[in-house]
């Protein structure tokens, strides 16, 4: 749907380069080098597709790389600005600032994974990540903690999210993608399940500082070696077809099941996927949707404390909401993610985000506060696969990267009223309802504009039909 970019977004994405639109119907082609990676890859021998392998890096990634920094920080808030004597809008702010730099280089980061391949981004920032986690155990300064938590960790958040790994397995997969990204994000309701109570019991017995230094070497050991060794780019860099899928001229090649409507894809580029009012609808919605698992990642944990829950009755409801993302997302989202058009699951995934943080407001026992969180983990069980699905299966896989990128750049908004507006609130009433009634309300509107971004029509180039 043509006429919708404004003149800025225009002068953003020729920096970002095009890579021009194709369309394809995955019918298996003999493998060749992608035109936007420099180089070839090698894969070890494995005894099934070596995607899956990709797969389980992503899960390291949501696991050690996103997991351990957002679930242990739920638990480490409130002695880290008891302890540096600030407000808890100091601590918060680093979450603030942390998104902001995570935004802004997401472009960036995209166009480096389009071109050169996700493992080298992986990598390094696996490696800026547990570094930092041991240095800010060190920390006796606010703003120290700000460049730190805020400034090197946010840069080094897209590699190892949906620009980055998320983006790699996306990449890998077209009829199976589905499944390969529900498997893929697993790690990070997992790290909930295990990250949290494993960090209160680490604050309540050695402090706040141990924990975090335990965590940085887990990150280096068990992310960032597995992730030089074994991440690759794209299947095509390595002389491999999506899926494991052999060449269609391939003696003894098995016949694929032909079906367009679900798995033909039009390979849009980074400006012709702007100009769409898709683009714009999904990013808004994801941006202001998006509040609610960035509030709740940072705020449930103090929040159920301070409703007079103890410190350890409320880590154990705050991960518990884990065990729910993963059975909804195994059970449930990855039926729907397969099965039902992206814009109905779109929908559906928004309307149960608020009521998720409108049920936040009526706790105020122990059962309260473990049913809050199972509806939180219900709605967070769609909320990774979608961020990487809707945008692959709109506008494919060629430039997914810079396209998911770009449309980080608009959840500068969640980046900045996510974590710190709660905080603000709390310190102005003592009490974070006001903020929760506030998202919710916004959630509202973001669940009107997932329901008018429908499927973007192609341009007149790509508009013939998949045979």
């Amino acid at each position: 749907m043509p006429g919708c970019l404004p003149p800025a977004a225009g002068r953003l994405v020729q920096r970002f380069g095009d890579p021009g639109a194709r369309m394809t119907n995955h019918i298996p082609q003999p493998p060749t080098p992608s035109s936007r990676l420099s180089k070839t890859e090698t894969v070890p021998r494995t005894p099934f597709f070596y995607g899956w392998v990709i797969v389980a890096l992503a899960a390291l990634c949501s696991f050690w790389g996103m997991g351990v920094v957002q679930r242990s920080y739920t638990v480490i808030l409130k002695p880290l600005t008891e302890d540096l004597r600030v407000p808890r809008t100091i601590g918060v702010f680093g979450v603030t600032l942390g998104s902001l730099c995570a935004d802004l280089v997401s472009p960036f980061i995209g166009r480096l994974v389009d071109q050169q391949g996700a493992r080298f981004l992986v990598t390094v920032s696996a490696a800026a990540t547990g570094i930092t986690l041991i240095l800010l155990s060190q920390v006796d300064n606010p703003v120290v903690f700000l460049v730190l938590f805020g400034g090197v960790l946010g840069l080094a958040r897209p590699s190892l999210q949906a620009v980055g790994a998320q983006t790699a397995v996306a990449k890998w997969f077209v009829r199976r993608r589905g499944r390969a990204v529900t498997f893929s994000t697993l790690g990070l309701p997992l790290s909930a399940i295990v990250i949290i109570p494993a960090t209160e019991w680490m604050v309540a017995q050695y402090g706040w500082r141990t924990a975090w230094m335990v965590l940085g070497a887990g990150v280096l050991l068990l992310l960032m070696i597995p992730a030089g060794l074994f991440m690759r780019g794209s299947p095509e860099a390595a002389g491999l077809l999506p899926d494991g899928d052999l060449p269609a001229t391939a003696p003894g090649a098995p016949a694929i099941p032909h079906a367009p409507s679900r798995h033909a894809e039009f390979e849009w580029g980074t400006k012709e996927a702007v100009r769409t009012q898709t683009f714009w609808m999904l990013s808004l919605g994801f941006a202001v949707i998006g509040m609610v698992p960035t509030i709740l990642s940072v705020h449930m944990f103090p929040y159920f404390t301070d409703q007079g829950l103890n410190p350890a009755t409320a880590a154990a409801a705050a991960g518990s909401f884990g065990f729910s993302v993963i059975v909804s997302r195994l059970l449930v989202w990855g039926f729907l993610l397969e099965r039902v058009p992206i814009q109905y699951t779109l929908v559906l995934w928004g309307t149960l985000m608020t009521v998720a943080i409108s049920v936040m407001l009526l706790v105020h026992s122990t059962a309260l506060a473990f049913a809050a969180a199972s509806c939180f983990g219900i709605a967070m069980g769609g909320s990774a696969p979608l961020g990487t699905l809707a945008w692959a299966r709109y506008y494919g896989r060629r430039s997914l990267g810079s396209i998911t990128g770009v449309a980080n750049l608009i959840s500068i908004l969640n980046g900045i009223a996510g974590p710190l507006m709660p905080s603000l609130v709390f310190d102005l009433t003592g009490s974070y309802q006001g903020a929760f009634i506030g998202t919710a309300i916004a959630c509202i509107a973001g669940v009107a504009m997932f329901g008018i971004a429908g499927p973007p029509r192609p341009p007149a180039r790509m508009a013939t039909s998949p045979s």
